[in-house]
């Protein structure tokens, strides 16, 4: 049980992948996305048992997106690793790679995503891609329906003049992940469908495929006075080698290490202050009930003043950009009761 969504507006794509675990047996499970360590139920007698990347990228040139049995996953993913070659041009005979991949089993749906010849190749196993007014989509897993649903209904979401690059498609992945994410500390909204549990974003360049490394998802609440607060917990996405280190904090603060199958596994530093790649901002506006939403990209030329504090992988400390989030606070009194938005900005 899964959620996993790839899409293309215009250029290149970007996936974006749940990392909630489901399994049979009824056991308190410890989430990032939830206030307490119980017991969570899912979808068909499942319930929420830890925490996987289901975005694994096995060769800079070979992405592979899963949904379903974990087991399957691992297996799959072991026997890729053992038979892919370091650059995509070393591959002569890619009969193996097939016969790997077509042992999928079924239950679990899969997109290895290839990167040669200047354009990105993707290859569904037990699932389709499938076209929303000239935009590419996959939905895998018990969560597609929602993400979906959230295309469907948000059409502002779809820009019309996409660079070709995957910026918009990241920032539209980005968004929904950060509702997602708020949604379920909220009222735990897509547990019970058995997905959730945090995000990881990937995308691919000339030089392969890369993971969305120092993303801050935030959510607010502005009031009839024109006041904002935090309505819920912040989250730092990090990667140190190919495992991920996911932070929630503000309250409290607790990060959980969500190793990669395959890869390298990487080493923290004793300390670190990191400024966010991505800032994804959630404003409610609660007299009129509008969601509005700001995300911003920070090139590492330009750090912002937002940025947290590291102590072996685990925030210990934040410090937030005060007047970049009073801007957004205008913009959203501005525009409330004016239906949903977004605003996507290169700072």
């Amino acid at each position: 049980m899964t959620l996993v969504a790839g899409l293309s507006v215009g250029g290149m794509p970007a996936f974006i992948g749940d990392l909630l675990i489901s399994w049979k047996l009824p056991s308190a499970a410890d989430l990032p996305t939830r206030p307490a360590e119980v017991v969570h139920p899912g979808q068909g007698g499942y319930f929420a048992a830890s925490l996987a990347q289901k975005l694994v990228i096995i060769r800079p040139y070979f992405l592979l997106a899963w949904a379903g049995t974990r087991s399957t996953a691992d297996r799959i993913l072991l026997a890729l690793d053992s038979v892919l070659p370091d650059s995509v041009e070393a591959i002569v005979d890619w009969n193996p790679v097939w016969a790997i991949l077509n042992g999928c089993d079924e239950g679990t749906e899969m997109v290895a995503l290839l990167i040669g010849e200047d354009r990105v190749q993707p290859l569904g196993i037990r699932t389709r891609g499938f076209e929303i007014d000239g935009k590419r989509i996959y939905l895998m897993g018990s969560g597609g329906p929602a993400f979906f649903d959230y295309l469907t209904e948000h059409p502002e979401v779809i820009h019309e003049n996409e660079p070709g690059d995957a910026f918009v498609a990241c920032a539209l992945a980005l968004r929904f992940g950060a509702r997602a994410i708020a949604t379920q500390w909220i009222t735990g909204g897509g547990l019970d469908e058995s997905w959730g549990g945090g995000f990881e974003v990937a995308y691919p360049e000339r030089d392969g495929f890369r993971k969305i490394d120092r993303i801050l998802f935030r959510a607010w609440l502005v009031d009839a006075k024109g006041s904002y607060h935090n309505s819920g917990r912040s989250f730092f996405v990090r990667y140190y080698g190919d495992d991920l280190y996911l932070s929630a904090f503000n309250p409290d603060e607790r990060t959980y290490v969500v190793p990669s199958p395959v890869g390298t596994a990487g080493t923290p530093p004793t300390f670190e202050i990191a400024h966010p790649a991505w800032t994804v901002d959630m404003f409610v506006h609660q007299p009129t009930g509008s969601f509005i939403e700001a995300v911003r990209f920070h090139p590492d030329t330009r750090p912002t003043a937002d940025f947290v504090e590291l102590t072996e992988g685990a925030v210990t400390g934040w410090s937030m950009d005060q007047d970049y989030v009073e801007q957004c606070v205008c913009r959203v009194i501005a525009s409330a009761g004016q239906g949903n938005s977004v605003r996507v900005d290169r700072y």
